[in-house]
């Protein structure tokens, strides 16, 4: 039993680190403890798309999607409406994620935060 427990264990760590890696690595997700995140995709030689789906910040879910022109974060569908209301803020500016997704040039990366935080911007 001992050595069942020992493999189901090396089995978990083994898929936490692949998840890990398409969501920290490829996804470029940062998650900081200001209560922001960063993000700033790239995907890896030979792969066109990749997309992330059930990230969860701040309660909300959001799907991450990435191709060769950039990448585009939207709020899922089943993410709670009571949930803190996200800005997601790149070079282009400040928008509101609850207003639809929200699209950033390949090479770019953005923060995302809670709409209260950012300062001197209507969103």
């Amino acid at each position: 039993a001992r050595a069942l427990e020992a493999g189901v264990g090396a089995d978990l760590e083994s898929a936490g680190a692949l998840l890990s890696l398409m969501w920290s690595g490829y996804g470029g997700v940062s998650f900081h403890t200001n209560g922001t995140m960063t993000v700033a995709p790239q995907l890896p030689a030979g792969i066109d798309s990749l997309v992330l789906r059930q990230l969860q910040f701040l309660s909300n879910r959001l799907i991450l999607r990435v191709d060769a022109k950039g990448w585009t974060l939207e709020l899922a569908p089943f993410s709670p409406p009571e949930a803190q209301d996200l800005v997601v803020v790149s070079m282009a500016g400040a928008s509101a994620l609850r207003a639809g997704p929200v699209s950033v040039p390949a090479g770019q990366a953005a923060l995302v935060q809670p709409q209260h935080a950012v300062w001197g911007l209507v969103v």
